[in-house]
């Protein structure tokens, strides 16, 4: 189970000037939870049998099941300030193990960038301008797609300095980069959930 966790487990306090200090700092975490666990289960001993996982899960004497997490990140997404908003290709990896996933940076009270992550090797690429607030990305396949990455990454982008700027940002899946944007001469709103649907 993958999903993004703050370590602390305190509500955020409403208190204006130190709200952003406040904010969660969310990071990309694995648990595995064993499905399989009965009285013949060995004591702590580590039931995730996953390869190249560092999740862990063990029996204790009680019974019941202790289990601790993967990091799905490294040290160069705190300067992002943490991600939310997580999306995979749902068509082809929905419910099965996957590689890649893409989210939003949070190094603001609103998102300030857009992330891609390599649950692998943890590497992380970024495509961030200041100024520029994206909603959640949404991943979209090429129609012959033959990796997991293979398509591009949409997000509507927000320019609360600039009236009527909003555009629709694509990014290249695999490298990152911008491949164009399509703006629109009107004000939209900041949006996050969002999904594609092909048409026929």
């Amino acid at each position: 189970m993958d999903c993004c966790c703050h370590h602390h487990a305190s509500p955020l306090g409403l208190c204006v000037p130190s709200f952003y200090n406040s904010l969660c700092r969310n990071l990309p975490r694995r648990y595995v939870l064993p499905l399989n666990v009965d009285e013949q289960t060995p004591l702590d001993q580590n039931l995730v049998m996953l390869p190249n996982c560092k999740a862990t899960a063990k029996k204790t004497d009680s019974g019941e099941v202790y289990v601790t997490h993967e990091e799905l990140h490294n040290d160069k997404l705190l300067q992002y300030g943490g991600l939310e908003f997580p999306q995979i290709n749902y068509d082809k990896y929905n419910g099965r193990p996957y590689r890649y996933f893409y989210a939003c940076g949070f190094g603001h009270v609103f998102a300030d960038s857009l992330l891609k992550m390599d649950v692998h090797t943890k590497e992380l690429k970024v495509w961030r301008y200041p100024g520029l607030y994206p909603s959640e990305p949404v991943f979209v396949a090429s129609p012959t797609a033959a990796e997991e990455d293979d398509g591009v990454v949409l997000s509507v982008i927000i320019t609360p300095r600039k009236e009527k700027s909003t555009f629709l940002l694509v990014l290249d899946a695999k490298t990152f980069t911008e491949l164009g944007r399509a703006e629109v001469p009107v004000n939209i709103p900041y949006g996050t959930h969002g999904v594609f649907n092909k048409m026929g």
